[in-house]
């Protein structure tokens, strides 16, 4: 049986605060196989990377964050996480800031869309991850089916995962084998062994999250899940 590839939740988010530079580097350090990071799109089109709806739980700013000029979110403070006072001035990144820590490290990239403006903001996001320098080793995953099919008609190549906070269905495989070169992306507490069994019979690599303990995982293992997001550290040195 294979083991699984460790995937970074929002970086190494238990050491730093999440989604900042400071996180990715110490997944790339840390020997994480990739990164998962969260994406907006600002009203004048530069993505950035920041998980929540509003900016309020992690900057000193609040509001929308897609409602922010590029501008005006680098001004925003982020002054929450894990270990903050060890990382002051830290600015919301850029996906472009993201995906050159994982070239310098190595490390693969499950970028998650979350709130963009209009279709030509996935253009534009596309564009970013192919002149990346890491192409190969980047994927998009969603929520919105409707989000990855539009994806899917804008690059035939990109692997794309379909997130999901419930058990897998037949109509998940169905979409998943529809879209061509995806995976499944799931919430581990409503994921059992038999969905990922299924999930193989079918031919779909399945993905967890977000997982962080060592028993956790040893389930999923034995299961032979494909993928575990963590925020925390569940592995030997993968480097």
């Amino acid at each position: 049986m294979t083991a699984p590839k460790y995937v970074a939740h929002r970086g190494y988010s238990m050491m730093a605060p999440e989604n900042t530079i400071p996180s990715f580097e110490l997944a790339g350090r840390s020997g994480f196989w990739g990164i998962e990071c969260d994406t907006y799109c600002t009203v004048d089109g530069r993505w950035i990377v920041h998980h929540d709806r509003t900016v309020d739980r992690m900057t000193d700013g609040t509001g929308k964050a897609k409602d922010f000029t590029f501008e005006d979110i680098r001004k925003l403070k982020i002054d929450s996480g894990h270990n903050i006072d060890d990382y002051p001035g830290l600015k919301v990144p850029t996906l472009e800031e993201v995906l050159d820590v994982c070239k310098q490290y190595g490390m693969h990239a499950f970028v998650e869309i979350e709130h963009y403006h209009t279709d030509a903001d996935l253009e534009s996001l596309l564009a970013i991850v192919k002149n990346s320098g890491i192409f190969e080793k980047c994927c998009f995953i969603c929520f919105n089916a409707d989000d990855l099919r539009k994806m899917r008609k804008l690059n035939s190549e990109v692997p794309l995962g379909y997130l999901s906070a419930k058990r897998p269905t037949p109509e998940d495989f169905e979409f998943v084998k529809e879209l061509g070169n995806a995976f499944l992306d799931y919430c581990y507490n409503e994921t059992t062994f038999k969905d990922i069994e299924r999930s193989h019979e079918a031919g779909i690599e399945v993905s967890v999250w977000t997982v962080n303990t060592k028993e956790e995982a040893g389930l999923f293992i034995k299961a032979g899940v494909d993928y575990i997001t963590t925020d925390t550290m569940l592995h030997d040195n993968q480097g």
